[in-house]
């Protein structure tokens, strides 16, 4: 099957840009004259790869934990109830709650207030299916 890291980096993209819209909405209520440049928000190459690493490293970091990964694995199969995430991370409402805000942020997840329920980005859902090849790969297993 093999995972297009492209997918990640799609992601990515629209994080930076979401993080430089809403820096400059804050710079426009800054107190001073010039606002300070934004790191990675279209100016130096190098500041945006830097920014972009950044923000990989974050999804990784988010997804690393074994509860958050655990929560990202039911996400898997489609959307799912908080109270079913509950019961993967064996958490407290709330503390599922602080977890599935991280992968958020890390552009790995997104949630519905409506009906309690949350589900992968497509950048989630890639970085499950990473995961999940590198274990079939080392238990010998064919992906899929």
């Amino acid at each position: 099957m093999g995972v297009d890291p492209a997918i990640v980096g799609k992601v990515l993209a629209g994080r930076l840009a979401d993080i430089a819209a809403a820096a400059a909405r804050y710079d426009a209520f800054a107190f001073h004259e010039r606002p300070a440049p934004s790191p990675g928000a279209g100016g130096d190459p190098a500041d945006t790869a830097s920014a972009a690493r950044d923000l990989a490293l974050a999804a990784l970091r988010a997804a690393g934990d074994p509860v958050s990964y655990a929560m990202l694995r039911r996400m898997s199969d489609g959307d799912v109830n908080l109270s079913d995430l509950c019961a993967v991370a064996r958490l407290p409402r709330l503390a599922v709650w602080e977890r599935l805000n991280g992968l958020v942020a890390a552009g790995l997840a997104g949630r519905r207030h409506e009906d309690d329920s949350a589900g992968l980005t497509p950048a989630g859902l890639a970085l499950v299916e990473l995961v999940e090849e590198a274990v079939a790969a080392a238990i010998g297993e064919a992906p899929g």
